[in-house]
């Protein structure tokens, strides 16, 4: 499988956590989780998945922490995590994603500030963090 591209399981009842093992799949520039019964911790595997365009786990009931080494996904363009239980802090780590044009952290329960860090997010367009427990102020540097 180390030359899958885009793997696709939308809209089914898997359940679990997310296997650590697909962090190995380093080719995967496609990877669709969403609307499924996930639970547990995003894996801080993902990070090494260096293809990776787009990840999509919305719509599960994942928590935990965001894994700062999502900021090593440097080719991810599209992060959409809305809809699930995950708490703790934005990492600073993800202003490093440099692609990213867009983040859905929708209808979470993430705390403390926004990070400044998000503001080197040069190709960011849409950036959704909307009915979260964030806190603190708005960076000026979102304005870069």
């Amino acid at each position: 499988m180390a030359s899958l591209q885009i793997m696709w399981l939308t809209n089914n009842q898997l359940t679990g956590s997310i296997p650590a093992q697909l962090g190995s799949l380093t080719n995967l520039r496609i990877l669709y989780l969403d609307r499924n019964l996930l639970t547990g911790p995003l894996p801080g595997e993902l990070g090494n998945m260096a293809s990776l365009e787009t990840f999509d786990a919305s719509d599960n009931l994942l928590s935990g922490s965001l894994p700062a080494g999502m900021g090593n996904l440097s080719s991810l363009e599209n992060l959409w995590l809305y809809n699930n239980q995950l708490t703790g802090s934005i990492p600073s780590e993800l202003g490093n994603m440099a692609s990213l044009q867009i983040m859905w952290l929708t209808n979470n329960q993430l705390t403390d500030s926004i990070p400044a860090q998000l503001g080197s997010l040069t190709n960011l367009r849409i950036l959704y963090l909307d009915r979260n427990l964030l806190t603190g102020p708005l960076p000026g540097e979102l304005g870069n």
